[in-house]
């Protein structure tokens, strides 16, 4: 009989103390952090961990899965500019994924990207119309660009994913326009010059002076080829000629304002960005541990992590509130477990080792004696490797 009141006290107990922890966690996740109610500040590293679980309902409630985040954006916006990270494979696979949704629910026929010249519009034309997809000149293409820059299958895989979509449509539907938006200038030329001749020099100056340029002509292709136009388009870029909200300091070199800064302000919302996850925001990576790393959208601009500083070694805005660099974020999965581009095998050619031999040198700080040797060290080192990159905040 002893027993049986002591294993009833002790289950007394043990719901009390059940009770006590769950309401202690409910509250906890419920409790507006300090510095999320004032809007005030706060570098990653001072984010303590009792205020995950907050941050972590709040996306519960708020986010969207990934893919249809960034389609329902296009409802609120005609231009969505898409921030990627250049080496970051999940980058590219996210949006060549997502091309036919873009189509057939966001009414996007425009995809406008950094990594060829406007003037090339028409060669690119022809490789997303044509009745059979030409990859040899897909390729040829992408060597024409910049030496070897964007030797990625990612980045050319978006080529094909366009052609795919246009070739399975119905007879006398529009099909999607992909354009080009870099100036047209000789990078190689820049580098070269960049590492041989001191910035006062006349050579310097003139090559400079092209490259400044670059984010406006940029702007001026959007503006001319979707915007004027009346379309949904999506700008893919890197980072940097993205942002919206944010401008280098009056100080920074080879900038003339950022493209998309200078849409958005003669625009406002009808040009919205994003960035996709790239180890900017680590903090995210705590928090979605207790929600199984799901992939998800949300605007940051409008969320607890607006005021969360970036850390202090992205140099192109350190330790500015995200809100001002990202507006939108996508989650795709922990940092580490991203992957870096698949260089094209075969991508440097011996016309090209004979063309740029002096820019591969200059570039990579070391000597190449043939074109495969340089191509084996852009398979090899090329794009950086993600999970080499394990700075926090």
């Amino acid at each position: 009989m002893r027993s049986i009141h002591r294993c009833a006290w002790m289950l007394a107990m043990s719901s009390v103390f059940c009770f006590s922890v769950t309401a202690e966690k409910k509250a906890d996740m419920n409790q507006v952090p300090e510095w999320v109610a004032a809007g005030k500040p706060i570098k990653q590293s001072d984010i303590p961990e009792t205020d995950y679980p907050y941050l972590a309902k709040w996306l519960d409630e708020n986010a969207k899965p990934a893919e249809d985040y960034f389609v329902d954006l296009f409802k609120r916006h005609q231009v969505v500019i898409f921030g990627e990270s250049h080496n970051i494979k999940e980058h590219k696979d996210f949006i060549i994924e997502l091309i036919p949704r873009l189509y057939h629910e966001a009414g996007v026929r425009c995809i406008g990207w950094e990594f060829s010249r406007h003037t090339d519009n028409e060669k690119l034309k022809r490789l997303v119309i044509s009745p059979e997809y030409d990859r040899e000149a897909a390729i040829e293409f992408a060597r024409d660009q910049c030496g070897h820059e964007w030797s990625s299958k990612e980045h050319w895989g978006i080529i094909e994913a366009v052609w795919r979509l246009n070739n399975g449509l119905e007879p006398g539907q529009e099909k999607m326009r992909m354009i080009g938006l870099d100036a047209d200038v000789d990078f190689v030329k820049f580098l070269i010059v960049s590492k041989t001749m001191p910035p006062d020099s006349p050579e310097f100056q003139e090559e400079a002076a092209k490259v400044r340029q670059r984010d406006r002509v940029m702007a001026e292709q959007v503006e001319k080829e979707i915007i004027e136009k009346g379309e949904k388009g999506l700008v893919f870029v890197g980072r940097c000629p993205d942002f919206t909200h944010y401008a280098f300091p009056s100080n920074v070199d080879l900038r003339s304002g950022i493209m998309g800064h200078l849409l958005h302000k003669k625009y406002g919302d009808r040009v919205f960005q994003v960035w996709p996850h790239a180890a900017m925001l680590r903090v995210m990576e705590d928090v979605m541990e207790r929600t199984g790393h799901r992939a998800i959208g949300f605007d940051l601009y409008n969320s607890p992590f607006a005021e969360v500083l970036s850390p202090a070694y992205f140099t192109d805005a350190p330790e500015v509130p995200f809100s001002k660099i990202a507006r939108g974020f996508i989650y795709l999965g922990p940092w580490d477990d991203l992957h870096r581009n698949t260089a094209i095998l075969g991508f440097v050619t011996d016309e090209m080792f004979n063309k740029y031999k002096r820019y591969y040198e200059l570039d990579f700080d070391r000597t190449f004696k043939d074109s495969e040797e340089v191509d084996k060290y852009l398979r090899e080192h090329g794009f950086p490797d993600p999970q080499k990159h394990k700075r926090r905040p």
